[in-house]
């Protein structure tokens, strides 16, 4: 009556190789079981992989790291690219500082976080809500 399949035992310890003795199935001893199952539970993490820019491998320091580095491996065509993306996230967020009421056009005003407003004022806000609904009454 073994916890693991008959077909799953081992000669050895699964995770020092230590040889087993009597009951033992898989790990010689209770620690080894839990050092096995920590080094199973942590994430692998790549040396390489590929950049989606540019397809060509780059080491990987952090799991946050998406492109090749700017200065060591990148390429021309890939330095270009990351520099395009760059330039598209600052114009989005100049847009979200620079919405436009939708109502009034005046300044909507944005916190810094999320989406920009729609509108600079929740009298902004009902007045179009009524402008639209009498469109579509009309």
């Amino acid at each position: 009556m073994g916890y693991y399949a008959p077909d799953n035992h081992l000669c050895d310890c699964g995770h020092c190789g230590q040889r087993l003795t009597g009951r033992q199935e898989r790990y010689c001893s209770a620690a080894c079981r839990q050092a096995a199952y920590r080094g199973s539970k942590q994430p692998k993490r790549l040396e390489f992989k590929p950049c989606p820019l540019c397809g060509e491998p780059f080491h990987v320091t952090s799991k946050r790291k998406k492109f090749c580095d700017y200065h060591d491996e990148a390429e021309d065509d890939c330095r270009a690219a990351q520099d395009d993306l760059d330039d598209a996230a600052w114009l989005a967020a100049e847009e979200r500082r620079t919405a436009l009421c939708v109502h009034c056009g005046q300044p909507a005003g944005w916190s810094g976080r999320g989406r920009p407003r729609r509108f600079c004022s929740n009298h902004c806000k009902q007045a179009d809500y009524r402008k639209r609904r009498a469109q579509r009454a009309a």
